[in-house]
């Protein structure tokens, strides 16, 4: 059961109404990418390509963002809209580390097609990097959230950009060589790795490198690893203060609607059958 906003009665003020708003957007978002993958899973089971690669890929990436969407969390900083155990810091993290991975998993399959497509060797490459990419990505997020070091953090997302970087260029190639439906898939893929691109490098980027000066400026004592499982494991600090998410949502709201779409959209898309 989702904990009730509501049981703050009338101390709820203007700054947790919008956060209230805000989580109940992501909620029922979530419910809508749940059905628009059910629906996604019978065209997919209709066509001649069926695989179950994709849509069980997706279908974890889905399940899992709609879990955090009810319940929202800030790792590093042990914050939660609900002070229940399912808001653990470990739980989410780890949920949150297969989820990242089934999604590198969809890109690199759909990179490896679209090298497969082009007869390049190189794009094919590229999609065996993506993978160990992302790897290293959430190896930077593990230790940015156990010591509290958002360096970390950052040092995580400049991993994803080299990532997404990667894929823009394969869908560049690609975007000049195909045409058609091809063409206009290419372009959907170059665009969202822009979008993704531009939230990262000026967005998340700075928040965190701002975040580790103001720590450091006031002289917070990073943990250990083994320190940092035994405080992720048994802290939580509650809060709906909007000032305390309002930042967070920039890159929470896309993650959670435009990237499910995207995975969802990577699970029906088949390159080598697209007529």
């Amino acid at each position: 059961m989702l904990a009730n906003p509501a049981c703050a009665g009338s101390k709820i003020g203007v700054s947790d109404q919008r956060t209230y708003i805000w989580w109940l957007f992501l909620c029922m978002m979530a419910v809508l990418n749940m059905i628009v993958w059910s629906w996604a899973l019978w065209i997919k089971a209709d066509m001649s390509d069926f695989s179950l690669a994709h849509p069980i890929l997706s279908g974890i990436y889905v399940l899992v963002c709609a879990f955090r969407s009810f319940y929202p969390r800030i790792d590093l900083e042990r914050y939660c809209l609900f002070d229940t155990p399912l808001s653990s810091v470990v739980l989410g993290r780890t949920l949150a580390t297969i989820a990242e991975l089934c999604f590198s998993i969809q890109c690199s399959l759909l990179i490896y097609d679209l090298g497969i497509l082009l007869d390049s060797s190189t794009i094919v490459y590229i999609a065996y990097a993506i993978v160990p990419i992302i790897i290293i990505a959430q190896t930077f997020c593990w230790y940015a959230a156990l010591t509290l070091n958002h360096f970390w953090h950052g040092m995580e997302e400049l991993a994803w950009v080299v990532m997404i970087s990667l894929a823009a260029f394969c869908f560049m190639i690609g975007l000049t060589t195909l045409d058609g439906v091809y063409k206009a898939l290419m372009t959907i893929g170059l665009f969202s790795c822009v979008g993704s691109a531009y939230i990262m490098l000026f967005i998340d980027i700075p928040m965190y490198f701002s975040r580790k000066d103001e720590s450091q400026q006031s002289g917070i004592q990073y943990l250990t690893v083994e320190e940092g499982v035994q405080d992720a494991l048994s802290r939580r600090v509650q809060t709906s203060d909007w000032k305390v998410w309002k930042k967070e949502a920039l890159w929470i709201t896309p993650y959670f609607t435009v990237g499910v779409w995207l995975s969802i959209g990577m699970m029906l898309i088949n390159l080598n059958s697209v007529i």
